[in-house]
Order: C-alpha cells, then sequence, then structure tokens
C-alpha cells in the first residue's frame, strides 16, 4: 500500500486547540498512519515537504446545495442540466480548495456527481446526498409561477433537479423510495414555507402528519433518516413529533420547541452564514423586495433563536 510522509508540518490539533510545529504526518493508502515529531525515515515512501503549512483535520459542511448553482433561482428556471453540472463541478472543487473534504448535499445532489468524485472524474468532497427534496404542492420545494398550473414534471432544466412534489402519503411513500432507489443516503422533506419560494410564507405548515410518516417509515425501512426543512416552531414540532430526526434551519423556533428536539435527540443545522451573505449579496442578484424581507426576518430572528 502507498505511503505517503507529510513533513515540515503545522499541524493542527482540534481537540486541544494547539498548532505543533515541525510535526510529519504518515498517510498509508487513504488512512492517516501516524502523526508525530519523531517520525523515521520510511522506505519506499513519498515525502513531501509542505514547508511549514498547516495540516488539520477535513472540515465537514452538513448543508450545500451542489446544484442550486444561482441564489437567485429564476435564474436556474432555465439552465440546461449540462450548464448547471459544469457550475457544480467549479463549486465542489472551490469546497475542497477551501478545507471541506466532506459534504452533506440538503436536496440536489444525486448519485451520478457522487460517483464522479469517488471514481475520480473531477476534484471534490465525499458526499452524502439526499437526491431530490420531496414537497407539497405548493410547498417550499414547488418552483412554478403563482399561475402556472400545469402539473410539475422532471423537466431538462436545472430548477427540476433539486426538488419532487408529491401529495398524499402513498405518493410521499413512493418519491422517498425512489429516491433511496436512486441512491440517497437520506431523505428531505419540506415542513415549513421557505426563503427562497416566493408563493408561501415562512409561518406555514406543510404536509399533514400521515405524510411525514409515511417518509420516516421508508427511511427508517432503509436504516436512514428524514431531514425537514422547518422555520417555525410549529412546523419544527410538527416535524419531531412525526419522526423527523434533523432539522435544517429551525431560525423561527421557540425554547419549548428547541427542549423538545433535545428529549427526542433531534439535530439542528441553523445555515446562519448562508442567510447573512444572501441578504448582503441579494438585492445586486436581483431577488424580489418579498425575498429580502423572508431574509431580514431569518437573520434577526436566528440569532435570537440561538
Amino acid at each position: 500500500m502507498t505511503l505517503t510522509v507529510f513533513s515540515n508540518a503545522r499541524v493542527l490539533d482540534t481537540l486541544t486547540g494547539h498548532a505543533h510545529e515541525g510535526f510529519s504526518v504518515v498517510v498509508e493508502g487513504n488512512r492517516i498512519r501516524e502523526v508525530s515529531d519523531r517520525v523515521s525515515k520510511l522506505p519506499g515512501a513519498n515525502e513531501i515537504n509542505v514547508g511549514g503549512r498547516t495540516i488539520m483535520p477535513g472540515l465537514i459542511d452538513v448543508h450545500i446545495h451542489v446544484y442550486a448553482t444561482h441564489l437567485n433561482q429564476g435564474a436556474t428556471r432555465d439552465m440546461p442540466l449540462t450548464l448547471m453540472t459544469t457550475y457544480a463541478l467549479q463549486r465542489m472543487k472551490g469546497m475542497l480548495d477551501r478545507g471541506f473534504t466532506t459534504v452533506r448535499d440538503a436536496a440536489g445532489g444525486d448519485y451520478g456527481i457522487r460517483q464522479a468524485v469517488e471514481q475520480g472524474l473531477c476534484v471534490g468532497p465525499r458526499m452524502f446526498i439526499t437526491g431530490k427534496g420531496i414537497s407539497m404542492t405548493g410547498g417550499h420545494g414547488d418552483m412554478r409561477h403563482r399561475m402556472d398550473d400545469s402539473d410539475p414534471c422532471d423537466c431538462s432544466n436545472a430548477l427540476s433537479a433539486l426538488t419532487r412534489v408529491a401529495d398524499g402519503p402513498d405518493a410521499v411513500r413512493k418519491a422517498a423510495r425512489e429516491e433511496l432507489r436512486k441512491g440517497a443516503n437520506f431523505i428531505k422533506v419540506f415542513t415549513s414555507g421557505g426563503v427562497g419560494s416566493p408563493n408561501d410564507p415562512l409561518e406555514g405548515r406543510q404536509f399533514s402528519a400521515e405524510e411525514v410518516r409515511a417518509a420516516v417509515d421508508e427511511a427508517a425501512a432503509w436504516n436512514t433518516y428524514v431531514t425537514a426543512h422547518s422555520y417555525t416552531a410549529r412546523a419544527t414540532q410538527h416535524a419531531v413529533r412525526n419522526g423527523v430526526k434533523c432539522i435544517e434551519h429551525v431560525n423561527l423556533i421557540d425554547l419549548e420547541t428547541a427542549e423538545l428536539m433535545a428529549a427526542q435527540g433531534v439535530f439542528m443545522v441553523p445555515t446562519l452564514v448562508c442567510y447573512e451573505e444572501s441578504a448582503r449579496h441579494g438585492k445586486h442578484l436581483g431577488l424580489s423586495s418579498t425575498l429580502m424581507e423572508k431574509l431580514r426576518r431569518v437573520n434577526e430572528d436566528g440569532i435570537h433563536m440561538l
């Protein structure tokens, strides 16, 4: 098995918060075998002198959308899938260059892009994917224009790569099965309104209890879990009481809801930096006044929530 020695390194110990100079890191295959200031010469090893640069554990980003190539979703609507993928490849390389060696794609990332990384066809972090996020009609994942009555479809544009619409427990169950069949590591549902969708209020509660439980049941059958997009206390309690194990965003929850999540062992992913950056650049990128007002609210309430 290939041995590589990274010598003359500044090693960051994240347990103690201290950096150590003059260390060496020995990698055997794809595993770190040794970290020491006294590594001896290893016959046949490839030595790389890193010139005092810092070596640290890889960062993990637990909420990304590799295919959401524009903050303004309207710009994604007519983008060809091939162009979207090209954007995604650049973004994934950027993630890795910034030190993120693992990412969790919380709607959109699929088996194909994950396999491209694993097979060395492109440069990017290791990926855990949910496939398409599951939305009800009129929910956060229903990206049709307000007066568009056509049925949502798997169209050949980038916007359709992120979500799918399902109504009723049977349809939600089938959607979850489809995403798991296509290689999803976990399932994503939308249980409240969102910032990026123009037609649903943040305060809305989405999906019935039976629909949420259908997704949870299917995920459990595959020994995995459901995460839910949710902002408010009402929507979050709705998700948690019906078996969801992780909540994305949660900017508008209260102490009672936080205590319920803790008691049920439910994780939270606040994503606050996304809203800060979106609010800073949103107007320049063409976000509507409605979306900018939503961003203002989730920024202010997110800090209060913490």
